[in-house]
């Protein structure tokens, strides 16, 4: 078991590529990456689609958050439950997230029938893992700091002080700041920010 640090997740550190032995004359390829939506995983997908347009199959799954919303799995024509789910069930295994992992198959001829896919496409998957450099990420929550022009240094003065700095900044007729901020540290950086402004500027 992978010990995670409460508010951390596991991702991939990058792109991953592997085609293991052929299966019966199947070719089955792998293609994995981090991402952060649903869409780029849609486009990742629909990417490998395109590299391997002369394949019979392209089945894939993602893991973006935890429960039953968190993640999506295709079988892509072959029979129901051979190919996405297993693929997911090593990405759930290995504890990642926001990775999609695609599985390929050129068909060979040969049938493999229920178990044969179930393990070429889940293993195709597992050597997709074994191969990639994982790599633990802090989850943060976006806040949203209205403040006037004279509290603006003192905000960021505070998110100094919280070892983080403004991704964004906004000037109109106040200062709009967006930071990223560890969800640990949500809190107690609203509650500083309060404090600091005597309550001028809420995150939200």
């Amino acid at each position: 078991m992978i010990a995670v640090a409460m508010g951390r997740y596991l991702t991939l550190e990058g792109r991953i590529h592997v085609e293991p032995d052929p299966i019966k004359r199947s070719r089955f390829v792998g293609d994995a990456a981090p991402v952060a939506t649903a869409d780029e995983a849609m486009a990742f997908v629909a990417e490998v689609r395109a590299q391997h347009a002369g394949a019979g199959h392209h089945c894939f799954a993602y893991r973006l958050g935890p429960g039953d919303q968190g993640f999506r799995v295709s079988d892509d024509g072959e029979p129901g439950g051979t190919a996405g789910q297993p693929i997911l069930n090593h990405i759930d295994g290995a504890q990642l997230n926001h990775v999609v992992f695609v599985v390929t198959r050129y068909f060979g001829g040969t049938k493999l029938g229920k178990g044969g896919l179930i393990r070429a496409y889940g293993g195709t998957a597992g050597h997709a893992i074994a191969a990639a450099n994982i790599v633990e990420v802090q989850r943060t929550q976006t806040l949203t700091i209205r403040c006037s022009y004279a509290d603006q240094g003192t905000v960021e003065g505070v998110l100094r002080s919280l070892n983080t700095a403004p991704s964004d900044t906004e000037f109109g007729a106040d200062v709009c700041i967006k930071v990223a901020v560890p969800v640990g540290d949500v809190r107690n950086a609203t509650a500083l920010i309060i404090e600091a402004t005597a309550g001028r500027a809420r995150p939200e």
